[in-house]
């Protein structure tokens, strides 16, 4: 079993190749301060001070050990590792070499000490252990005085690299991460002196004499000093620049940019950064309509001057209306006219022609804006060499080879934001249009998605009709059908239907299909296995058909392994998805998806709450693909990704007659939505199975409906709606489990309006049915209940038994969330009884799996409990700290139970205030 552990970058953890979840920020700190010290035991108080600095948090021991504890569980898998308790502090046991930090070091030392060759392997292969920042976002004062050392070490490896490679004559091995150093050491003499002898040995004479002026000027401007000696003398090596033939002509090629170009200010920024560094290709790929050309031709008019030789401009006409897209070689037979070369003496064959190009731009700076490229083999053969030029490159395509082969910067534009979009219609519609229907505006660019290609159709037709209202416009985008013929155009180069169109025919028969059966998709976004199910593909079938779409921006995978479409391109599917897929094949797409999202959804539902009564479910259609979800945080993070796609399914569910999966998939998403405190949404979700229900006649879809809203209504204290559902629900069950369940909900019903001699009533029933049906979960939530209850009404010692019998029995089946209500109730049972230290320690206890679990109310319930304890022992500071995070918790949900934890705050700081003060 291999296990790396991972800090120069962010910090991860690694076993046989897989990452494991280490936790989160806090406890990787942890982490990363024993893994600094691997093998050797680390105090305590330097632990607590390398985590936390000067603030260390209250009962700042007890929270380290949770999280040692964690560590340990989350490296249990990893073999021989270890965190272990020794006499002089706490030691992680691992082989150092699989720290990367130490691997990095030991590489150094035996490369320092290697020959040439070796040294330059060895120097690599430490570099090519960095990430990127150590430690990622982490910071506490010890890991940022860490992360300098570590990042001085670096960047002196690097130097050390640079000079053995360029000894070997590797120069162009180092000289693009040279370029790149220079970026963040820009007035570092030893490495502009490596960059000045390597474009020397590259014969790139005129960029070693300015990379020679600009380091000058740097030095002057900001230390009044001139290069060093040893700096001068690799400038003096180099020949004097070369001159422009004076016959050949000056190409000013590039087309008129538009008078109505605003914002991009960030792309423009990266775009001068790059022509001050001298990097001689970017690519700026983006979306159909969202303004590549625009914004290509725009900085090419800003920056002309600084290509003294022209700028050439050639339309690849990849993505065109009509028309073949130009081939290589009559690009090239283009852009040597535009230099100059008779069309008679231009080389014929491809090689010959590229060759000829490369030559004369050898020792020319020109600006060279390829538009409209379809891929990378398009574009490969129109590159310079080694020159001064520059070239810009727009295409749909991602040109990721362009990218890795060519080192071309990438550029992805997006759609524009919100102060973008207004300031491009003032500049269509004038600000007094605007200001007068402040409201419509903004509806017309979420209408137009922000693309800028829309807003500017929306645009013209508002100025052709000045009388008419924008409002009026806004509403014609409400329909999602009529959407796209309210942003068409007479002119294909200016219709947002036809533009996306085009992005669609250049597309393998597999993406086509893909691309149209997430028109039934609701979004917001999609995995390659829900998209393996939604068309009946293999695993690897959808993610290769995804992947075409978001090289041609009809996708975007916004996060690793999550595609999504632009607002505009799914109203487009959808269209396309309505016109062109028989209703049979609809229909069978939609029950694959369906049956993804339920099989995923239920499996994810037991592993939130193991000891949830099951439903059945029908088996899944043939070619669905339900995801595997390995535990509690792999189905907490998948319901996090699929909450809204689910929500949306269900109404989409209900319309085309799937009631079955309407109510289960509802079922699903209880818990979930209860520890996120949405219970609103809930709710929302319980309507729709409810009525799904009725349609079906399916008592048990009834019941299941009626009991979830019951609950929901219960957490938003709407004690009549939540009474009429239980009761439903009663009545409906037919299960002594169900309804000794429903049993426990009146328990905490009547709790809430403080009625617990009812509640107990509730509880012992419910305790007595889960004893008669022998189901032990159950047992051990009722005798919880009944335990709390008691000490309500002042029986505490019959309280504790109660709830420490709760607690085994909840151990003893593995049932966190049972755990952790159980140890609030003992806290709050011990707080009764006096023992306010043993009280403090349960509520941590229940606290730390409420975090672990997402349950934000309990959390935030057992954290106005905590501060009642902390006011008992006098500590009106570490009081007040937990009102304050159970109010913030409860604002964030909007919770009924805010307005006394308000209330509570204000009569401590009133309390402060009438405190006499010190005397004189």
């Amino acid at each position: 079993m291999s296990v790396e552990f991972r800090v120069l970058g962010d910090v991860e953890v690694r076993i046989d190749g897989q990452s494991v979840d280490a936790g989160r920020a806090r406890q990787l700190c942890v982490l990363v301060a024993l893994l600094h010290d691997v093998r050797q035991p680390i105090p305590v108080e330097r632990i607590l001070s390398r985590v936390w600095g000067d603030d260390p948090p209250n009962r700042g021991k007890n929270v380290l050990y949770g999280y040692l504890s964690r560590l340990r569980r989350a490296l249990a898998a990893a073999g021989d590792v270890t965190v272990a308790r020794q006499h002089a502090g706490y030691v992680l046991t691992a082989d150092p070499m699989a720290v990367d930090l130490h691997r990095f070091r030991e590489l150094v030392a035996e490369a320092r000490t290697a020959d040439d060759e070796q040294a330059v392997l060895l120097f690599n292969r430490a570099l090519a252990l960095w990430r990127g920042r150590p430690f990622g976002g982490l910071s506490t004062p010890w890991l940022d005085e860490l992360r300098a050392t570590l990042e001085s070490e670096r960047f002196a490896v690097v130097l050390d690299r640079n000079e053995v490679a360029l000894r070997l004559g590797r120069q162009d091995d180092v000289l693009g991460e040279m370029f790149r150093e220079t970026t963040a050491h820009p007035l570092d003499e030893r490495l502009a002196g490596q960059v000045i002898l390597a474009l020397h040995k590259s014969g790139r004479h005129a960029d070693a004499d300015r990379h020679y002026a600009e380091l000058s000027r740097r030095l002057a401007d900001e230390l009044g000093v001139d290069p060093s000696p040893a700096v001068r003398e690799q400038h003096e090596q180099s020949p004097a620049a070369l001159k422009r033939r004076p016959d050949m002509p000056v190409p000013r090629q590039l087309p008129a940019h538009s008078p109505f170009f605003v914002g991009r200010d960030g792309e423009l920024e990266v775009l001068d950064d790059l022509l001050r560094r001298h990097r001689p290709f970017v690519a700026i790929s983006g979306a159909a309509g969202v303004g590549k050309t625009t914004l290509a031709v725009h900085w090419a008019h800003r920056v002309q001057e600084s290509f003294p030789d022209g700028q050439l401009y050639v339309n690849l006409r990849g993505f065109e209306h009509a028309g073949a897209a130009v081939s290589p070689a009559e690009a090239l037979r283009t852009l040597l006219t535009m230099l100059g070369v008779p069309p008679d003496r231009a080389p014929s064959d491809i090689d010959a022609m590229a060759a000829t190009y490369r030559s004369i731009l050898n020792s020319r700076r020109l600006l060279i804006l390829l538009d409209n490229a379809r891929d990378v083999q398009q574009v490969r053969p129109l590159l310079p060499g080694d020159g001064v030029s520059m070239v810009v490159v727009t295409s749909r395509n991602h040109l990721a080879g362009l990218v890795a082969g060519e080192g071309a910067h990438l550029i992805t534009l997006r759609h524009m934001d919100l102060r973008e979009a207004r300031a491009l219609l003032e500049q269509h519609l004038g600000r007094d249009r605007m200001e007068a229907e402040t409201q419509a505006v903004d509806e017309l660019i979420a209408g137009a998605g922000f693309l800028p290609l829309a807003l500017a159709v929306l645009a013209a037709r508002a100025s052709l009709n000045p009388t008419f209202s924008l409002k009026a416009l806004a509403g014609e985008l409400d329909s999602q059908q009529s959407r796209l013929d309210t942003l068409d155009d007479d002119d294909p180069k200016t219709s947002v239907r036809a533009a996306i169109s085009l992005s669609c025919r250049h597309l393998g028969p597999t993406a086509a299909q893909v691309f149209r059966l997430l028109g039934l998709h609701p979004g917001p976004g999609v995995t390659a296995a829900a998209t393996a199910s939604l068309a009946g593909l293999s695993g690897k079938e959808a993610e290769d058909a995804l992947d075409e779409l978001a090289r041609v921006h009809l996708t975007e995978e916004h996060r690793p392994g999550r595609f999504a479409f632009h607002d505009l391109v799914r109203v487009y599917a959808a269209e396309r998805f309505r016109l062109e897929v028989p209703a049979p094949a609809r229909n069978d797409a939609l029950r694959r998806l369906l049956d993804h999202y339920l099989h995923t959804a239920v499996s994810g539902a037991l592993l939130l709450r193991p000891m949830r009564d099951h439903i059945d479910v029908d088996d899944a259609a043939p070619g669905t693909c339900p995801e595997p979800l390995s535990d509690y945080q792999a189905a907490w993070r998948w319901f996090e990704d699929e909450i809204a796609a689910l929500r949306r399914l269900l109404p989409l569910a209900a319309a085309e007659g799937f009631d079955q999966h309407v109510w289960q998939l509802a079922w699903t998403t209880a818990d979930f939505l209860d520890r996120q405190g949405r219970w609103h949404d809930w709710i929302e979700l319980g309507t729709y199975a409810l009525a799904a229900g009725a349609r079906l006649a399916d008592r048990r879809a009834l019941a299941s409906a009626h009991r979830g809203l019951g609950q929901a209504f219960i957490m938003l204290r709407s004690v009549p709606q939540a009474r009429a559902h239980l009761m439903a629900a009663l009545d409906l069950d037919g299960t002594r489990v169900g309804e000794a369940g429903i049993h426990r909900d009146l328990a905490l019903m009547a709790d809430t309006q403080g009625s617990f001699t009812e509640a107990l009533e509730h509880g012992q029933r419910a305790l007595e049915i889960y004893r008669d049906c022998g189901h032990l979960a159950g047992e051990a939530a009722a005798l919880n209940q009944v335990g709390w209850y008691l000490c309500q009404l002042g029986s505490h010692r019959r309280a504790l038994v109660a709830c420490e019998e709760a607690l085994v029995r909840h151990r003893g089946i593995g049932d966190w969330t049972g755990e952790a209500v159980t140890w609030d109730s003992l806290g709050f049972i011990h707080h009764n009884m006096g023992a306010n230290a043993r009280a403090i320690e349960c509520y941590e206890r229940a606290l730390a799996l409420y975090r672990e679990l997402g349950d934000v109310f309990e959390n935030a319930a057992t954290l106005t409990r905590l501060a009642d304890t902390h006011l008992a022992e006098g500590e009106t500071s570490a009081a007040r700290d937990a009102l304050r995070s159970a109010s913030a918790l409860l604002d964030n949900l909007r919770h009924p139970d805010a307005r006394a934890v308000h209330a509570r705050l204000e009569a401590l700081d009133a309390e402060d205030e009438r405190l006499p003060g010190p005397r004189a």
